[in-house]
């Protein structure tokens, strides 16, 4: 019995490429060679990039997207197909000669792209069977399973579930099926889900990921060949918003550092992997192994010889200076920090209570070692007020830090997600359930509010990047700005541009866009803003200083 894992393409206005890996579909076929099969992965999210018409149920997005903006503090300028085409998807189905087709569904706004990939297996053969997996499935699987293009659902950790599966669907034994959990499956036109109850407790027996059915020329970080590690498994914390617990279990388990170095060494010897991603939501809840972990690294690879990154982000309430000094000789060039807030109530609503004090010692101790930070902040939470995420993009602009603005997504399955239905303020499209359709509204915030700190935050992060070059001088305030602004010759190219815009925006609170025309003429138009969200940020970080966002 032959097996094709399949990662969908997808259809939004970005994509983060850097982060694209299926390392899951890479261990399900780890799992599944053990185990006999013969498996081969279709990674539909190539480097291919095709422009496709805003889909009706994100129309009302045009007006914060000028798609023809040359500004540098511009948003999104289309909306793309990243990835395959839904035809050579097909004739790779078509002669792949598999029986069992396994497709990954780990975004809920991204499902339809999943279901696409199922309807064309269906299409073409529908005596094919379809089982599908990812981290929407463990949210919905009801959801997934009404659909007629798929047979079988698989929730939480797949490595021995898919096996199991699978074996019973060639020895003909489908009544066993439901003797184990994380299964869903149809019988007599009913749909039956069997609970997830149970996890890996060892996650060092599970094989490493099968890398040779990637291309290893695909996944790079600087222009180094990468992969994404995953050192532990399962969260503790269960945030409001994060969908982790439902997926990998609230039990906190860890491979060894042993075990983590040894896929490490394989990467680099065998595949020249020079770069590497630990995808972990909790890398260094257990700050020893952590520790343990960066001195083999340096003892097996020398100082700063391989680039090692966390953009999945960490938790500073479990750093301390020895562990950063540690992760910057290993390999780490920025930290990627979860801050979520400055409000300490809603840290406590999301379950994060971790007080803004325990995060300025950390960012000296980052200083202190020469790395770079990047402070995760969410906007459009419910609950959230405007002057709290003003107050958030205020307290990191003063801060040699580059902040990482995210949208909050209602994901199924969490009590934040709950709260919106119950709210009534979750869209009723799940396309619209990603952090760039801004999809959440409440009494407190609409969509231009959520826009206009998104492109603040890009304004900021913008300041801090010409501070970094010397451009700028560090510690100056915006009305400084402002004045050297207004010193300043009348710009007559795109180049120097930013200037006239953040002129604009200083004196008239409202963003522009920069248009070009076929004479490569440039002019300024004003764009949708929230005039409420820049008085208010203006009024807090006016006489601010605004700090670089390199330490490094």
């Amino acid at each position: 019995m032959k097996l094709l894992l399949i990662q969908p393409p997808l259809r939004d206005f970005y994509r983060t490429s850097i982060r694209t890996q299926p390392i899951g579909l890479a261990y399900l076929a780890s799992s599944l060679q053990s185990n006999g099969y013969e498996v081969e992965i279709l990674d539909g999210q190539t480097e291919k990039k095709k422009s496709i018409p805003m889909p009706p149920e994100l129309s009302y997005l045009k007006k914060f997207y000028p798609f023809y903006d040359q500004s540098p503090f511009k948003l999104y300028t289309g909306f793309y197909h990243f990835g395959m085409g839904w035809g050579d998807i097909r004739k790779e189905i078509e002669k792949s000669g598999a029986d069992v087709f396994g497709v990954s569904s780990s975004f809920t706004p991204y499902h339809g792209e999943a279901l696409e990939v199922a309807r064309i297996i269906k299409e073409w053969d529908e005596k094919k069977i379809v089982v599908m997996g990812g981290s929407h499935v463990s949210c919905d699987p009801e959801g997934v399973l009404k659909s007629p293009f798929v047979d079988y659902a698989i929730l939480g950790e797949g490595e021995y579930r898919l096996s199991f599966l699978i074996h019973r669907l060639k020895n003909g034994k489908q009544d066993e099926i439901g003797l184990i959990d994380g299964i869903g499956f149809k019988q007599n036109g009913e749909i039956c889900i069997n609970r997830l109850r149970s996890f890996i407790p060892d996650i060092d027996s599970i094989p490493l990921p099968e890398r040779n059915l990637l291309n290893p020329d695909r996944y790079r970080i600087n222009k180094k060949r990468s992969t994404m590690i995953i050192t532990s498994r399962g969260c503790p914390h269960g945030c409001a918003y994060c969908s982790a617990h439902l997926v990998m279990g609230s039990s906190y388990r860890v491979r060894s550092p042993e075990n983590i170095l040894r896929e490490m060494v394989e990467c680099y010897k065998k595949y020249g992997i020079k770069a590497f991603d630990i995808e972990d939501d909790n890398f260094t809840f257990d700050l020893e192994r952590a520790k343990r972990l960066m001195e083999l690294i340096i003892e097996t690879f020398g100082e700063r010889k391989i680039e090692l990154s966390a953009m999945n982000g960490i938790s500073f309430a479990s750093l301390d200076g020895e562990l950063l000094s540690l992760m910057k000789k290993a390999g780490f060039h920025t930290l990627n920090l979860s801050f979520v807030s400055t409000d300490l109530s809603t840290k406590k609503r999301m379950k994060r209570p971790q007080p803004v004090t325990e995060f300025d010692p950390i960012l000296k101790e980052a200083k202190k070692v020469g790395l770079n930070v990047v402070a995760y902040a969410i906007l459009g939470m419910p609950g959230q007020t405007i002057e709290e995420m003003v107050g958030t993009l205020v307290y990191l602009m003063g801060k040699r830090i580059l902040i990482g603005p995210s949208v909050y997504y209602p994901t199924p399955g969490t009590p934040l997600f709950k709260r919106c239905k119950e709210d009534g303020v979750l869209p009723s499209n799940i396309s619209q359930w990603r952090s760039s359709a801004f999809p959440i509204e409440t009494k407190e915030f609409d969509r231009i509010d959520l826009a206009t700190l998104l492109r603040l935050a890009r304004m900021i992060n913008f300041t801090k990047g010409k501070i970094d070059k010397g451009e700028l001088e560090e510690g100056m305030t915006w009305s400084e700005l402002l004045q050297e602004f207004k010193d300043t010759s009348e710009v007559k190219d795109g180049i120097s541009a930013w200037i006239d815009l953040l002129r604009i925006l200083f004196e008239e609170r409202s963003f522009s866009s920069l248009r070009i025309n076929s004479e490569r003429e440039f002019s300024i138009q004003k764009e949708v803003t929230s005039k409420m969200v820049l008085d208010y940020f203006f009024e807090r970080a006016w006489g601010k200083p605004v700090l670089r966002s390199r330490n490094d």
